[in-house]
């Protein structure tokens, strides 16, 4: 197989969705297969929460790369590992398949990208709706909620109590702000981790967001309260103003669940595209509940109430990402990419 297709596949992976737009696997090019290797830092984790996160990402980049290939008229079977530095965390292998129905949602990839203004109306239609359920459809072990009613207003409270937490905990803390690019101004895009311009914060306050990276100032700040107001406006007040609010729930183990839900978002989003929505993950509140040994992270309070809020929306199942969705304007600045040259094994550099 030429070089050039694969290259051409990986290349759909890499447009996948990611926490911090630092993707977590390094690609390795065979005759006629790509296998996706893990990044160091990804093979070393030990926290089972970051490595959650991984999956959920990789989920939706094997998802990007067997659309392409369905493209170009190839079929994929995916084989998944451990991905512990040993061993690949996915290998893909690709074959003519004359009888492959192309998949509509290939189109929407390199114009996939997360917005976070602030959405309106309408509401979603009845067709719009359908759609979208039958993207996530085919994903095996996956539900899509929409969530209504006394279950909307549940989610608002376990959303709001997360992204607060966030602010209120040293590593949560450390973990927002490390991924944000303040060496950029506000009109500059990045090609890795999040240009601040791409959280559409408004100007007025920009200087306390940027002041507010510094644990010295955000700890005694967080005593009186200010967390739950950062909170109030990076997670409650955009789910509360989107037209439709969801969830992406599993009822697998929690590696597959994670690898299935980051499938289906994939897909979900991809559909949104085509349909003109804007879309944003709100992981927080379901990722946060998820076990973690991270020092400062998560208290055990906070993971409990999550939980059992949960538990009361999705029974028997396990959440792993909210997300808000609607109309909205195109983003101020969207993140980019690394040129693919970087996501190469050092072998087989360009």
């Amino acid at each position: 197989m030429l070089r050039k297709t694969l290259l051409d596949i990986a290349h759909a992976g890499v447009l996948a969705p990611s926490a911090d737009n630092q993707h977590v696997f390094r690609v390795e090019l065979l005759e006629d297969d790509i296998r996706l290797w893990p990044t160091p830092e990804f093979a070393a984790a030990r926290d089972p929460l970051p490595r959650a996160l991984g999956r959920l990402s990789m989920g939706a980049v094997v998802e990007n790369m067997r659309l392409r290939a369905g493209e170009l008229g190839l079929a994929t079977r995916v084989q998944w590992s451990a991905g512990t530095g040993s061993e690949p965390i996915a290998q893909l292998n690709l074959h003519p398949s004359p009888a492959i129905l192309v998949d509509l949602m290939a189109a929407a990839i390199p114009r996939r990208h997360t917005n976070r203004r602030m959405y309106s109306g309408p509401g979603l239609t009845r067709e719009e709706t359908s759609q979208l359920n039958a993207a996530v459809t085919p994903v095996a072990g996956t539900q899509l909620i929409w969530l209504q009613g006394a279950a909307r207003q549940k989610a608002l409270g376990l959303i709001w109590r997360a992204e607060s937490e966030r602010f209120l905990r040293k590593q949560l803390h450390h973990d927002i702000f490390s991924s944000i690019r303040f060496d950029l101004s506000w009109t500059d895009s990045a090609e890795w981790s999040l240009p601040p311009g791409s959280l559409e914060i408004e100007a007025p306050m920009r200087p306390f967001f940027k002041a507010a990276r510094h644990w010295s100032l955000m700890r005694p700040l967080s005593r009186l309260g200010v967390h739950r107001l950062i909170g109030l406006r990076a997670g409650w007040l955009p789910a509360w103003q989107a037209p439709a609010l969801g969830l992406l729930a599993s009822s697998l183990a929690p590696e597959p669940g994670a690898i299935a839900a980051g499938t289906a978002l994939e897909r979900l989003w991809l559909r949104a595209t085509l349909l003109d929505l804007a879309l944003q993950p709100l992981a927080a509140s379901a990722v946060l509940m998820q076990t973690s040994s991270a020092p400062n992270g998560a208290t055990d309070s906070l993971r409990a109430t999550l939980a059992g809020g949960w538990q009361t929306i999705a029974p028997g199942l396990t959440p792993w990402m909210v997300f808000r969705i609607g109309h909205a304007q195109t983003p101020s600045v969207s993140a980019g990419r690394l040129p693919m040259d970087a996501y190469l094994r050092d072998s087989q550099k360009i």
